[in-house]
């Protein structure tokens, strides 16, 4: 038996982790992803990606330091960065206030939608997404596009997150990072729960790698906390594998609604223990 789940040093990175990028971490280990990846991958299918959330396949080998899914979430309605017509024009502008993607702080990715490019920035487990205007070139000056016709407190809130893919610019700073809580680590646990249950660990042996072999000679009873404990997660890591990963999708996107302020949501979402 593969005994490398057992280090909990592992996973570590999945505390700094932004939602969106955890829920990869669920689905990636899911074994019909897996399937339909090794099946559709070469023929690129949205429709199959759609069917999990994604708005294209992802190599399921790949953990979220190596790649940014991007999510097919119907209700986020991204800022979008546009070529300021009025300003372009002139040439004596500093570099404050140009578009470039090659300065932004983070690892981006793009994805094409249809109607133009959704780019997504991942920094500090931070994660902002926005739109690209079709004439937008590198070190245009830049003008920032929201929805007309709705909320105007949310269209601020909006501006307001967006606005942290350029402030940056050029800048060499990271997007500030919010120390890790009880929810996160409830993520780090069900992560690794599930590699050892895929690797065909006991409840007790995933106790031991979990929580100590001390603390499991003392406390492994059949109506103890420690085992109700650990029949928690492996409920709660499988319920987000088959499906329920979606809600940590929905608590990213809540990010561009509410201002930035998300992490509740996510707590929230993954039932902390």
């Amino acid at each position: 038996m593969d005994a490398s789940w057992a280090c909990s040093a592992a996973y570590v990175y999945v505390l700094h982790l932004d939602p969106g990028s955890r829920a990869w971490e669920y689905l990636r280990r899911n074994p019909r992803y897996v399937r339909d990846w090794m099946r559709y991958r070469r023929s690129s299918s949205q429709r199959i990606a759609v069917r999990w959330g994604l708005a294209s396949l992802v190599d399921p080998r790949l953990d979220a330091r190596q790649v940014s899914p991007v999510w097919a979430v119907d209700d986020l309605a991204p800022v979008t960065l546009v070529r300021d017509e009025m300003l372009h024009a002139q040439t004596d502008l500093d570099a404050v206030g140009r578009f470039s993607l090659w300065k932004l702080a983070g690892r981006k990715s793009l994805a094409e939608e249809g109607t133009g490019l959704r780019l997504v920035v991942k920094s500090s487990a931070k994660a902002v997404q926005a739109r690209l205007g079709g004439r937008l070139s590198e070190e245009d000056r830049f003008a920032y596009q929201i929805p007309g016709g709705g909320d105007d407190r949310a269209a601020w809130a909006l501006l307001t997150t967006s606005r942290a893919l350029t402030q940056f610019f050029g800048s060499g700073r990271e997007l500030p990072c919010e120390r890790p809580g009880r929810a996160d680590l409830f993520h780090v646990r069900a992560v690794q729960v599930l590699d050892g249950l895929a690797a065909g660990a006991s409840q007790r042996g995933l106790a031991i790698a979990l929580f100590g072999s001390a603390a499991v000679a003392r406390g492994w009873l059949p109506d103890g906390a420690l085992r109700a404990q650990t029949r928690y997660l492996i409920g709660r890591a499988r319920a987000l594998m088959a499906g329920e990963y979606r809600s940590l999708i929905a608590a990213g996107a809540s990010v561009f609604r509410s201002g930035g302020k998300a992490r509740h949501r996510s707590r929230a979402a993954s039932h902390e223990v």
